[in-house]
């Protein structure tokens, strides 16, 4: 604000006195392989406001040598100048603001403006000189995060903003290697500012979850990337049941007294809610985590039956099942007494008969 009132001042105090004055920065600083502007204003005597020009500008401190742009002969620039230097105003406008597209390190340097009235008395050198500085090339595009669901279209937006109007930049994507990319690109202007949009048509999958997508900025002697890593969400998958002793299968037994755990696992993205249910009562749940154990300190004959997990995210659900078998207390003794008493059957009905009859052959 305070340099924009001082410019005002400036432009006012030239105006009023008609005095040879230049209003224009003593720095500026530009990224290599982009545009650099040295804003300048300059003012005249008045009597010369009718009166054809030229403007030229220098690329030195105080001597007329390397020719940086000419208005009157564009060909009088430096070779290294050539088809890379105009103005950004009218020298009519009292606008002497030079850019030079394509910066390098080699037009780092001092500037000054020089205004040539055709008239063949009347030029002016405007001092003191602007130095430009070039610095390395730091800007980056910008990747605006979208959510990807799998299997759901989606567009990913990469914007770039710069001041040159020169050269402009191209924006590619670099993509997972089975997903070709498929962008639409524009461009826009509000005030001094350009700013590059490329938009990403793809559709995610399981797989390129934790890939790597790619904008990249380039110029003809730069560029610079952005890198996003997919984060794709997906729903329940993958369910699985097992007992505490790594089995896996649809029944667990357990001895009544005993302890039971069984675990309840999913894939899932974000991480899902489980529920446990046994006879349609809820027994416990966890929130946003793909675990949850069902343990019961002492099984009882109440317990056994059937028991359903159920995951959920906000993309879809999963369920699975487990029965739980509880082999009651005395149960085994109870099978030993059976399986003697049918062996003692066994002997009576088939040994006994043998030995009367072998004790009849006897007596005869």
């Amino acid at each position: 604000m305070i340099g924009r009132s001082f410019f005002l001042f400036s432009l006012l105090q030239a105006v009023m006195s008609g005095r040879w004055r230049a209003w224009n920065p003593r720095a500026v600083t530009a990224q290599n392989g982009l545009c650099a502007r040295i804003p300048c204003n300059y003012w005249y005597p008045s009597y010369l406001n009718s009166q054809p020009r030229i403007g030229i500008w220098y690329n030195s401190g105080s001597h007329k040598d390397p020719v940086a742009f000419h208005s009157g002969d564009p060909s009088l620039a430096a070779t290294k100048f050539q088809h890379r230097t105009r103005l950004s105003g009218d020298l009519k406008d009292n606008d002497c603001s030079l850019v030079i597209d394509n910066v390098t390190q080699e037009d780092a340097g001092p500037y000054f403006f020089r205004v040539d009235f055709l008239d063949g008395q009347n030029y002016y050198n405007y001092q003191p000189a602007t130095q430009l500085h070039v610095t390395d090339f730091t800007d980056k595009p910008t990747i605006f995060p979208a959510e990807m669901v799998a299997g759901r279209p989606v567009n990913v937006t990469c914007v770039f903003n710069t001041t040159c109007d020169g050269t402009a930049p191209t924006l590619t994507w670099v993509t997972p290697a089975d997903e070709p990319p498929s962008a639409s690109h524009s461009v826009t202007q509000q005030g001094d500012t350009l700013t590059y949009t490329s938009v990403l048509s793809l559709t995610p999958a399981l797989k390129h979850h934790g890939q790597n997508l790619t904008c990249k900025v380039t110029y003809p002697t730069v560029s610079s990337e952005q890198t996003l890593t997919l984060t794709v969400e997906y729903a329940p998958r993958n369910l699985s049941i097992t007992s505490h002793d790594d089995a896996n299968s649809s029944r667990v037994i357990v001895k009544e007294g005993n302890f039971a755990a069984i675990l309840c696992s999913v894939q899932s993205f974000p991480a899902s809610n489980l529920t446990w249910i046994h006879l349609g009562a809820t027994l416990n749940t966890t929130g946003s985590s793909n675990e949850l154990w069902l343990k019961i300190l002492q099984v009882t004959r109440q317990d056994a039956g059937d028991y359903e997990c159920v995951a959920e995210n906000e993309h879809g659900t999963g369920k699975g099942n487990v029965t739980l078998i509880v082999e009651l207390r005395g149960s085994e003794r109870s099978w030993k007494c059976i399986a003697a008493l049918i062996v003692l059957a066994v002997i009576f009905i088939c040994v006994v008969p043998v030995i009367v009859w072998a004790a009849c052959c006897r007596n005869e």
